[in-house]
């Protein structure tokens, strides 16, 4: 059932919230001026997805307003809700709190509610990808966001001796170069480093007979085929659903380990305690938690497991490491934990790659920015390379200088990608984690603008006029 008012009715709601809620809306923030004379921005946002416009919305809330959002995507593909991801639905609780970050009417739950009712909300199990995807393109519509499709960023450097950064952009028109006070990195899972096929894996077969999950994929080359699977997520499970239902006569999902996974503690770490404190914890305790995470690794989620089991011809394959790939010249042989396997096509599912040195974006932050492995030395025990590689982050997200003093506009610079998990928290760049990370990187960006122009607020705060009371002339008897 649709409820009678929908979504204009919302949309009217929507803008009376923002109405009682804009205190203090008194403009704050002093332009500033770019070395080519042109106006930079306050803030530039990289990534148009779920994160990139929680924090446009939310800066605008806080009197930031001069804000860029860029995303390399054309509009609607932005984030991996309509390009790779390829569940039914999100594998987060539906009634989590998110972009909206405090206005009722901006939920998922108001949106959805205005167009199908609550009794088709009470019956939802969990919010459809698809939905959550439509939800973010009326909510980067409510709010009139202003995000530029189809820029990707190449290169950013310090301008204006560190007071701002040089974003030279790849865009449909050209190079751009576009100035900005600030930076938020909201590139998601593949802005921390991407993805990548093993390159043993990738050197033994032809292209095109080994993909990755997270690449876009024409599902209709499975068609007949016997699919392996590498990996214990729940893309893994994803995929292989994916390919039986375009038509491959079997999907199996090979896992390495002899069980698969099936804990998984970051549900119960989603508390107002874990979600708003992590950041609080000390280095150890942060490396413990995340050292532990790794190790036990984390299983589908029930429903996706539940799916992929009741696919005809799906398999899973526990204690099957692909350690020996080859192809016969009509079929790929996989070997390992002493099994033998043949398949028309790989799939690597083993999910993304936390290293910056992998993305060009970070090439001038990388000499000076502090890394885990510069800050803090594990047990033996708890030695990761790959934790170590993450940069250290300060509370809200900032980067930190190797070198006090090297570099001091590092801190102009921001991160909510995967690379922030060891700072802020394991699901930090989540949607469960969106209602307290969010507004400590805007936090963040704030506080570098204020005390960017500390100077000049003090100027006119002696010099400024400040009259409240409007001038006036006593009556000659009270002035005597």
């Amino acid at each position: 059932m649709t409820c009678p008012e929908g979504l204009p009715a919302l949309e009217r709601l929507v803008a009376r919230e923002l109405s009682l809620t804009a205190y203090p809306s008194i403009p704050w923030v002093t332009p500033a001026k770019a070395p080519d004379g042109a106006a930079a921005l306050d803030c530039a946002i990289i990534g148009g997805g779920q994160y990139g416009l929680a924090l446009a919305g939310l800066l605008r809330r806080e009197g930031v307003t001069r804000i860029a959002v860029f995303d390399a995507a054309r509009e609607g593909m932005e984030g991996p809700w309509m390009s790779f991801a390829r569940m039914t639905m999100l594998r987060t609780p539906k009634d989590l709190a998110g972009p909206e970050c405090g206005l009722p009417s901006l939920t998922f739950r108001a949106w959805w509610e205005a167009q199908h009712g609550e009794a088709s909300w009470e019956a939802m199990f969990r919010i459809p990808r698809t939905a959550w995807a439509q939800y973010l393109a009326w909510f980067r519509r409510v709010l009139d966001l202003p995000v530029r499709n189809g820029w990707c960023l190449r290169e950013m450097q310090p301008a204006a001796d560190g007071a701002m950064l040089g974003l030279l952009f790849e865009t449909p028109d050209g190079p751009r170069l576009q100035h900005a006070r600030s930076v938020v990195m909201a590139t998601g899972t593949g802005g921390a480093g991407g993805h990548a096929i093993p390159d043993a894996i990738a050197r033994a077969l032809p292209p095109g007979r080994v993909v990755h999950a997270n690449d876009i994929l024409d599902l209709g080359a499975f068609a007949g085929e016997r699919v392996g699977v590498l990996g214990a997520g729940a893309t893994a499970f994803d995929v292989a659903i994916a390919a039986l239902q375009a038509g491959a006569a079997r999907a199996e999902v090979c896992v390495r380990r002899p069980e698969l996974p099936r804990d998984n503690p970051r549900r119960w770490m989603e508390s107002a305690g874990h979600l708003a404190h992590y950041v609080d914890l000390p280095d150890a305790a942060k490396w413990a938690y995340a050292t532990r995470l790794r190790e036990i690794g984390q299983p589908p989620p029930q429903p996706t497991f539940d799916a992929a089991m009741a696919q005809p011809g799906f398999r899973l394959r526990t204690g099957m490491p692909w350690d020996h790939v080859r192809w016969t010249g009509s079929e790929v042989i996989v070997e390992g934990g002493g099994k033998r396997l043949v398949y028309d096509r790989l799939v690597v599912a083993t999910g993304f790659l936390n290293d910056m040195a992998l993305k060009g974006e970070y090439a001038a932050l990388l000499p000076h920015a502090a890394l885990w492995k510069d800050r803090f030395t594990p047990p033996p025990e708890q030695a990761d390379a790959r934790l170590a590689r993450q940069p250290y982050l300060d509370r809200f997200g900032g980067f930190t200088e190797r070198m006090p003093g090297a570099a001091p506009w590092l801190g102009r610079v921001f991160t909510i990608t995967n690379n922030a998990s060891l700072s802020l928290g394991p699901i930090a760049a989540s949607i469960s984690a969106m209602k307290y990370v969010a507004p400590r990187l805007v936090e963040g960006v704030k506080r570098r603008l204020f005390l960017d122009q500390q100077e000049s607020d003090w100027a006119w705060f002696l010099g400024g006029e400040h009259a409240e009371l409007s001038p006036f002339t006593l009556p000659e008897t009270e002035a005597a």
